[in-house]
């Protein structure tokens, strides 16, 4: 759990402006030794030690810094001064391991970010795929995750897989032996001998504990307490707790003592800015739980809830057919939006939502950043299976046949929830297809028949030979490679396994030699590092 106190309240200018934020600090400073509410708030909460008759600029740099998200002064400052996840990745990728060294120095937390939101590699990731050894041992040493993948497909990218698959030896035995040795130390450090004195209740993980306790035993006067210290002023987790606690009192508490209804905050993991907010407004609506809902409305929650990576409380009070969660959402401003109604495959909203945007009233808010309503309703129909939605928004979409975002789109069509739909999805598919190259390349240099072959959305050994059919008559080439794996289609399946794709893409033209392949990442060379002697014996046929 990330510590209260370091939770971002404040969100930085991009470009940040170091002459700025120390104007902020003199100014919270100066806030702060007159008394000012919000001032006084703000540094109770990130720094318990504070007094007014001897709070010094230090000081005031130290709560800035934490309101930003950042441990300390002087790593808000190296952050500012382009010490970032970017600059790292640049750094190992030159193999400038003086830079990467003094980068780690300045802010260690940066062996453990994902580059972005939407890209999952690391440093480390990095490292071993430039087989930068002495790079590799070092961001090991400072506690990098080697078994961490790569979305979409995290089982085939983390460091350690990667190192093995392409037979980079010497970085594989690094990793194992960093690992090894970290083993041993946190073995050493649990031992009677080395154990230090017992750990303070103030800790994260016990204060945690004994919150959530609290809530669930209904021990007012602690919380009460605490938040009178400025313990919880900037506390997450506590409303989602109480609302699966089931503590309505305790809900109505907590909120009372101003508790976020939303707990809205960052993700995780990131150096960039990526809000997410309503996960105990999107728990009531996923469980029914109708009168905590109306209490987190009441204290201001966002009807609107916008969870990352999850649905939003409205689709799963329309999916639960919950009419009175709906209603209440509804009073209190909530909606659909077009990813929601094209995946719940609302037809009649859809036309509706094309409507009004036609008519150019769409509200501000309602689509992705950057996207449009047809392009939302695409989305989210073609993975529900919806094809009349599907056929209502492509009519509204004018992206040429080379469009990259194409493949997002059919890349999407991969996720088959209901088999009674499966008619529709692939009529979705199909529709889609024949607007689009399907040979259009995702951002790793993935096609379409690449993520057919390693899909993850509950496909068959017939779906897969349906969807890549499709794909194949629509004109999709085998001979391209992808960046990371530096396959062809042929070489992803039998990467996973799938025979029945091997037998279709050889069928097809496919070379199941290869010769200008690297080493390691021939067809025979996959089947053989996953021991699928079928496989094998189809290339050999």
């Amino acid at each position: 759990m990330t510590s209260p106190k370091h939770r971002p309240t404040r969100v930085l200018r991009d470009p940040a402006d170091l002459v700025q934020l120390k104007r902020q600090a003199k100014e919270l400073l100066k806030a702060y030794v007159a008394g000012r509410a919000d001032a006084v708030a703000e540094v109770t909460a990130r720094y318990q030690g504070a007094h007014a008759g001897t709070f010094a600029l230090h000081e005031a740099q130290l709560v800035l810094a934490r309101s930003y998200g950042f441990a300390s002064w002087p790593k808000l400052k190296a952050y500012v001064d382009g010490v970032t996840v970017r600059r790292l990745a640049q750094a190992v990728r030159a193999g400038d391991v003086a830079s990467v060294r003094s980068m780690i120095a300045a802010r260690p937390e940066l062996v453990h970010l994902d580059l972005a939101e939407d890209d999952e590699h690391q440093a480390l990731h990095h490292a071993v795929l430039t087989r930068q050894a002495e790079i590799v041992r070092l961001l090991m040493r400072h506690g990098a995750d080697a078994r961490k993948g790569i979305w979409p497909h995290r089982d085939a990218t983390s460091a350690l897989t990667i190192a093995d698959e392409r037979g980079y030896t010497e970085i594989a035995a690094i990793i194992r032996d960093e690992e090894a040795r970290r083993q041993s130390a946190a073995s050493a450090a649990a031992s009677p001998a080395a154990a230090s004195s017992p750990k303070s209740a103030d800790s994260i993980a016990a204060f945690d504990q004994t919150a959530r306790t609290a809530v669930v035993t209904g021990d007012a006067s602690w919380l009460r307490a605490r938040h009178a210290e400025g313990a919880l002023a900037h506390y997450r987790g506590l409303i989602g707790h109480a609302v699966r606690s089931d503590r309505e009192d305790m809900l109505a508490l907590l909120l009372e003592l101003g508790l976020d209804p939303d707990e809205a905050d960052n993700v995780a993991g990131l150096d960039e800015i990526v809000p997410t907010w309503g996960e105990p407004l999107r728990e009531c609506a996923r469980s029914g739980k109708i009168a905590m809902a109306r209490i987190l409305l009441t204290f201001g929650a966002n009807p609107n809830t916008n969870v990352y990576a999850a649905s939003s409380a409205m689709s799963l009070a329309c999916s639960r057919q919950d009419a009175a969660m709906i209603a209440l959402l509804e009073s209190h401003g909530g909606r659909l939006t077009p990813v929601a109604v094209g995946g719940l495959g609302l037809v009649d909203h859809a036309i509706k939502l094309l409507a009004e945007d036609a008519a150019g009233r769409t509200p501000d808010g309602l689509t992705q950043p950057g996207s449009s309503v047809a392009q939302d309703l695409l989305w989210g129909a073609i993975e529900s299976g919806t094809s009349e939605i599907v056929r209502l928004a492509l009519e509204r979409l004018d992206w040429a046949r080379d469009d990259p975002r194409w493949h997002g789109i059919l890349e999407n069509a991969l996720y088959l929830r209901d088999a009674d739909a499966r008619p529709s999805h692939v009529e979705g598919f199909r529709l889609t297809l024949a607007r689009a190259d399907p040979n259009v390349r995702s951002r790793r240099g993935a096609t379409l028949l690449h993520d057919i072959a390693a899909s993850r959305g509950g496909l068959t050994a017939h779906d897969r030979v349906s969807f890549a059919s499709l794909a194949l008559d629509a004109g999709a080439r085998l001979d391209i490679r992808d960046d990371l794996l530096r396959s062809t289609p042929l070489g992803w399946a039998c990467r996973w396994g799938r025979i029945e794709l091997v037998t279709l893409f050889l069928e097809r033209g496919a070379d199941p030699v290869e010769a200008d392949a690297d080493a390691w990442a021939t067809p025979t060379a996959w089947a053989e590092k996953m021991q699928r002697q079928d496989v094998l014996a189809a290339l050999k046929r």
